[in-house]
């Protein structure tokens, strides 16, 4: 059996119609990741270019702005315990053991134990022996 010429140069076109697509898309691609890698390489010089420029920025007002964060941390940790435990009283408002307080009656955050104090250092709950307490008056 012969091969019909007319079919046999169609199948050849199309092998190289598809060699041709395959290396366009090939050489796509390899410009793609080429651009890819120059933006990545531009946008890190940049960020690398802006801390070398700004470093003594970041050493000379680092411990202030640490301040300034623990702060803000301590505020928004506080809010977090109030509204997430729906505490009577703020704990902002309340004392721990051994810190230096007033005269006064003090309540139990745990018990509710209405405990009298004399003023100094502050003790533990008369009844459970927990630490944290808010002032409720003389």
């Amino acid at each position: 059996m012969k091969k019909d010429p007319i079919n046999s140069q169609n199948q050849l076109d199309l092998i190289e119609e598809t060699q041709r697509t395959i290396e366009g898309a090939a050489n796509w691609l390899l410009e793609d990741v080429s651009l890819l890698k120059a933006y990545w390489h531009d946008k890190f010089a940049y960020t690398e270019a802006w801390v070398d420029a700004n470093w003594h920025l970041l050493t000379e007002e680092s411990s202030e702005l640490v301040k300034s964060l623990d702060g803000k941390e301590d505020v928004a940790l506080l809010w977090l315990l109030n509204n997430a435990n729906n505490n009577p009283v703020p704990l902002e408002k309340c004392s721990v053991t051994t810190t230096e307080v007033q005269a006064g009656r003090y309540i139990c955050m745990s018990c509710g134990h209405e405990n009298t104090h004399a003023g100094g250092a502050l003790g533990t709950c008369e009844e459970c022996h927990y630490g944290l307490m808010y002032y409720q008056g003389e």
